[in-house]
């Protein structure tokens, strides 16, 4: 975009600066919102298998015989 400010009045006018800084934004747009759902996406993959881990921790707690007490890290080690 820096460059493109320096040719306007050069070899650029407002309306293709406007159209370029257009362009550009929705592309930012476009990037955040992919990262905003991976995001969201490894944050529900983290809480679904903290979760298990809690509820196996807490029947294996309950039933010392049986216990195989692994952090999810662990099991995907």
């Amino acid at each position: 975009m820096e460059k493109v400010m320096q040719e306007l009045g050069k070899s650029l006018t407002d309306q293709d600066v406007n159209s370029l800084a257009a362009q550009h934004f929705e592309s930012q747009q476009d990037l955040e919102n992919k990262w905003s759902n991976e995001l969201k996406q490894s944050t529900a993959i983290q809480k679904q298998e903290y979760q298990e881990w809690v509820i196996k921790l807490h029947q294996d707690l309950k039933n010392p015989n049986n216990s195989s007490l692994r952090s999810p890290a662990e099991d995907h080690a």
